[in-house]
């Protein structure tokens, strides 16, 4: 049984980015007017904060720009991955069947991750000494959706018949691994974002209109970025599990 190398599965996708960075600038900055406006909405049309003692709900705006975000991320993933594995390079935004299924089932995925933690960190309220096994349950969580996420570049290659049955599959005996790939990938994310906020917290002391423009549009680019790399992460993990190819 082949065994994934966490660290060279990310060191790939990482290699892949960087070689092929102007397909991927090209690719990404295609959806860049659209997330902007995105962020401007979020911004000037969000309602004014909940009292405390009011009930929090999910504003229209924040659901309608969730959505957008959720097409334009599949969509960029999709092109890339096309370009991956086929060297196909598409033009503009690409929006087609292939990107709506790629968004579902990143919804759905989305939503079976998210209810269980949900769950979670709502019994470690509950009870605070079950927050000690919430952490680690959250984690597990991240692991199990990291291997059914093998499935997406079959998505993008339009291949209906790998299930995401098949991707757990595809990956067995490689849990520990896939959730190594989990840990790694949001390291990264969550060094760039302690990076964003260190470089707009400056720029907040100089002028706070100039910090706020700096974390919104620091947050798109990022966005950008995590959409291209994820993608390449669930490339790698596709090509040694399904194509068993070497990295």
């Amino acid at each position: 049984m082949r065994k994934l190398s966490p660290t060279k599965a990310i060191s790939h996708a990482l290699n892949s980015v960087w070689s092929y960075r102007q397909v991927a600038v090209r690719i990404a900055f295609a959806w860049l007017p659209v997330l902007l406006l995105c962020g401007i909405a979020e911004v000037y049309l969000a309602p004014p904060a909940v009292a405390v003692d009011e009930i929090p709900s999910v504003p229209p705006v924040q659901i309608a720009t969730f959505l957008i975000s959720l097409v334009a991320t599949s969509s960029m993933a999709v092109s890339w991955q096309r370009f991956i594995l086929l060297d196909e390079l598409g033009r503009g935004l690409r929006l087609d069947g292939s990107v709506i299924r790629y968004a579902l089932y990143t919804l759905l995925l989305i939503a079976a991750a998210v209810v269980p933690t949900a769950i979670l960190l709502a019994l470690a309220l509950l009870a605070p000494s079950a927050s000690v096994l919430a952490l680690p349950a959250v984690i597990l969580i991240g692991g199990i959706v990291t291997r059914l996420s093998v499935r997406f570049p079959a998505i993008a290659l339009g291949d209906r018949s790998f299930t995401f049955s098949d991707a757990w599959k595809a990956s067995v005996g490689n849990f520990w691994q896939c959730l190594g790939v989990f840990m790694l990938s949001w390291a990264i994310t969550l060094g760039g974002l302690f990076v964003l906020i260190l470089i707009s917290s400056g720029l907040g002391q100089l002028n706070p209109m100039l910090g706020d423009l700096a974390i919104t549009v620091g947050v798109i680019l990022m966005q950008l970025f995590y959409a291209i790399f994820n993608a390449s992460v669930f490339t790698s993990l596709y090509g040694y599990f399904v194509e068993k190819r070497e990295f």
